[in-house]
């Protein structure tokens, strides 16, 4: 794993744990969602993973991860990142 940057593990909801890299965090109405990437995916088109990132309130307590259900905040967000990272990445139409 190491040539891949901030790498999270998020368990899903079978319990499995799945190694996800943080390809950028952006703000969007007020709020802020995690562009991830995972890390084992070996196909030729790999989707991205959008979550919104929770503060979790307590100072000692990391970040909370939530799907996000509303598709108009996903295309959303996905165009924001593909726009503040264009010169990253490159995007299939």
């Amino acid at each position: 794993m190491s040539e891949y940057e901030n790498v999270v593990t998020l368990t899903d909801e079978d319990g499995i744990e799945v190694d996800f890299e943080i390809l950028d965090i952006v703000p969007y109405e007020g709020g802020e969602y995690a562009v991830l990437l995972p890390v084992d995916d070996e196909s030729d088109v790999v989707d991205a993973v959008i979550l919104e990132v929770l503060p979790s309130g307590e100072d000692d307590e990391e970040d909370m991860l939530q799907g996000v259900e509303d598709p108009a905040v996903l295309d959303a967000v996905f165009g924001l990142f593909m726009e503040r990272n264009k010169d990253d990445f490159n995007f299939e139409q």
